[in-house]
This record gives C-alpha cells, structure tokens and sequence, in this order.
C-alpha cells in the first residue's frame, strides 16, 4: 500500500480510563479518533506503539505529540501528579519513543495542551491571559500568558487540581492529600457527593445517573439538583481562587464533565464569591474543540519542532 504524501503528527491524549489517538495536520484532524483502554505504567507506551505501527502503514509521520495526565518535565519524562494512572510517573516517555521511532516526540501535560490548542485554532484564539479548566477523572489546568504556557520552574504550572478548597480534611484526594479542588470537582468528586445524598443506594447510581435523576420526576430529583448545585459551587470556588491570582480574559472548560457544566449557573455561582469589582468580568465558556483539545494541541506544540 502506497504511503500518503503528506506529513502527519501522531496525536496522543492519555487519560486515567481511555487513550485517543489520531493523526493531525495543520491544526485539524486527518482520521477519525481511535480510543484504547489506559493500561498501567509503561504497557501505555506498548498501546502508543501499536497505534503507530498502525498509522505508519498507511502514513509519514513526521513527528509524535503526546498530551498526558501527571507533570511532565522539559525533557519529556513523567515526574508526578499521576494518581490517576498508577506506574506512570517515572516514565521517560520522549526519551523511550524518540529512540524507538527516530522522530521527534513532544510530551506535555494535558490540560496544558488542551489549553494550547483553544489558544491556536479554539474559540478563545488568542486570548490573553487563556485559563483552561478540565474536568473529568481528575482536574487539571493550563495557563497561557503571552502566548506562553507557564509550565513552572518544577513543571508543576498548571496544576489547579491541587489547589486546597478547604482545610477541614473531608475530602480525600488522589495525590492522598485533602481537599484539593480536584476532590471536589471531578468525576470523583460527584460520587462523593452521590454518597453523601444518597448513603443507603449511592453503589447503584453513576454519575451519568446522577444527571439523569434531576430530570426526573422521583422523589430522588431534589436531592439529584442539590448535589448538581454543590457541584457547581465546588466548580466556582475554584474558578474564584485561580481567577484572582490570574485575571483571565478567558476562561475555558473542557473535559467529559465540562459537557454537563450549566454555564448560567456557575456564572451565579461566581458573582457570589468574587470581588465586587471583578464580578462581571467573568467570561466562562465550554471548550469548542471537546474531548480532542489535548490531542489537537499535544500535535500542534509536536509540529513547532519540526
């Protein structure tokens, strides 16, 4: 089979239950996304190099981006925040697939690359500053300033999961510290608040259940709309804290629970909590690109480098 002309950057987003993958150009997708379930520590890399294989029989790939849970060093290597994906950190994943492939590989954090890629070809193009909020398994962040993603000088810029909502130690986090945004905001987030409002069937309802019941008409819709409202405020706080430190013009929600986030409603949230002056500053939109943002963006930082 004759290889297709074009030059291609595998795109990658490895998540804490599915990896995406799909071959980008120019900012925009060039196959459909292809999705495998997130094995432990390296065995993902075993996944990454499958789909190439894959991709490479058919395509040149001219480079690899990968967007990834955890904090991602200059050099590409996994150096923390992976409570979501265990054996992960430690991983040197641009130094193993660069060797393998002879090709240049970029690894960033995801949120940092969804973020980059609403700031490239999403709705808040050119937004300055551009904070982007993910809300799924966990919770991460990007930041971009001038154009520039703050990475931190410990690789830790971003990391807004782990920004503390309380000091009460009621929540129980993944980084197996308390109450940090993260634990209130997330996937797991909702499920304790299903088990706080539901303790006797909280086992047989999902978070999608959750959102389903509020829309019903049981007697178990009130209690649904109370948790979806916790939810929110939980959603607000942290916007509140990150929003005085950063003074965003936009900000950008992405992420599967992102799909669920009533706007209208954190929006009321927010104006409770911020300063006066700040209050109708606020510009909170959903992410345009979905669930491809930190795929799009982990290939759009890969092509700069080529």
């Amino acid at each position: 089979m004759n290889k297709t002309k074009q030059k291609m950057i595998m795109g990658v987003d490895i998540g804490g239950t599915k990896i995406a993958f799909a071959l980008v150009s120019s900012g925009k997708m060039m196959t459909p996304v292809y999705k495998a379930e997130t094995p432990k520590g390296e065995k993902i890399l075993s996944v990454v190099s499958k789909f190439y294989e894959k991709f490479s029989k058919k395509y040149l790939i001219a480079g690899i981006g990968i967007s990834t849970a955890g904090m991602v060093s200059d050099d590409g290597q996994i150096v923390g925040s992976t409570g979501n994906i265990p054996g992960w950190q430690g991983t040197k994943v641009k130094e193993i697939l660069q060797k393998k492939y002879r090709l240049p590989v970029v690894v960033e954090n995801d949120a940092n690359a969804a973020a980059y890629a609403e700031y490239q070809v999403g709705s808040a193009k050119g937004a300055n500053p551009l904070l982007m909020i993910t809300l799924g398994t966990g919770v991460g962040g990007g930041v971009i300033v001038n154009g520039k993603l703050v990475r931190g000088a410990h690789f830790a810029g971003g990391e807004i999961g782990h920004i503390k909502l309380s000091y009460t130690k009621q929540r129980l986090c993944t980084c197996s510290r308390y109450d940090c945004f993260e634990a209130y905001a997330s996937g797991n987030g909702l499920l304790a608040l299903i088990k706080h409002y539901f303790p006797d069937k909280y086992k047989s309802i999902s978070t999608r259940k959750l959102f389903q019941l509020t829309k019903s008409k049981t007697k178990d819709s009130i209690l649904a709309i109370r948790a979806i409202e916790d939810w929110h405020f939980y959603i607000a706080l942290g916007i509140c804290n990150l929003f005085h430190v950063f003074d965003p013009e936009k900000i950008v929600l992405s992420g599967g629970l992102s799909e669920e986030v009533d706007i209208k409603c954190l929006l009321q949230q927010t104006k409770k909590l911020f300063l006066p002056a700040l209050a109708k500053s606020v510009h909170i939109e959903k992410s345009v690109l979905g669930n491809d943002a930190g795929l799009l963006g982990a290939a759009l930082l890969a092509s700069q480098s080529l």
